[in-house]
């Protein structure tokens, strides 16, 4: 016949759970208050909390920094170094910090062949891109007026053609080619209407996007 344990056994057993659920309670706690911590995007608080991590863990090198300010603080100096150069702008999106040239700053109508006085406006923003740590996205863009002739028989093969002759001039630069790709949209992703000339002269551009 089994024996029944002893009473002061089984109370003990009945509250040892107690200790890992106070643990696992606490671990939880510190968790979402870092999740709170960081949520707010405060700079100060980002870099005093990494700075924590690194004091405890000795695996973070230095503060990390909030990737707003990255962003901004890239494209104020794209914007300074291109002020001067006309044709080409620079903004942000979702995907991205983007630089647009116009393709009347690049190209001759209806070719891919970089033209002598568009090296200025590429090499403006040469130093920028070596320095960046994020991929580099070279896209063509054409408008909607379908090639007639010539050596290109559509406008994706125009639109990719531009976009490799761009990265050609950057390779050419020195610049690392691990770091780009490229691709061509023809008329597919224009940034305004493609009925007037207008509108068509703004949709022929080349765009590269340093990737966030």
């Amino acid at each position: 016949m089994r024996r029944k344990r002893k009473t002061g056994e089984e109370h003990e057993n009945l509250e040892r759970w107690l200790v890992s659920y106070a643990d696992f309670i606490t671990l939880l706690f510190t968790f979402f208050a870092a999740l709170y911590a960081l949520s707010s995007v405060d700079k100060t608080k980002v870099e005093s909390f990494s700075g924590s991590l690194r004091q405890a863990f000795k695996v973070i090198d230095q503060p990390i920094i909030a990737y707003a300010d990255n962003k901004k603080s890239l494209l104020e100096n794209i914007r300074n170094t291109i002020k001067d150069t006309p044709g080409i702008s620079a903004r942000t999106e979702p995907r991205g910090t983007v630089v647009t040239f116009t393709d009347d700053v690049l190209f001759s109508s209806g070719s891919a062949d970089l033209r002598p006085e568009s090296y200025k406006a590429l090499e403006s923003v040469a130093k920028t891109l070596a320095e960046v740590p994020g991929k580099i996205t070279i896209e063509g863009h054409t408008d909607n007026v379908s090639v007639s002739g010539g050596k290109y028989s559509s406008n994706w093969e125009l639109s990719t053609a531009r976009a490799a002759a761009v990265l050609a001039f950057y390779l050419g630069q020195g610049l690392d080619p691990n770091k780009f790709s490229l691709s061509g949209y023809a008329e597919y992703r224009p940034l305004i209407s493609n009925a007037t000339p207008e509108g068509r002269a703004g949709n022929r551009r080349v765009e590269l996007v340093i990737a966030k």
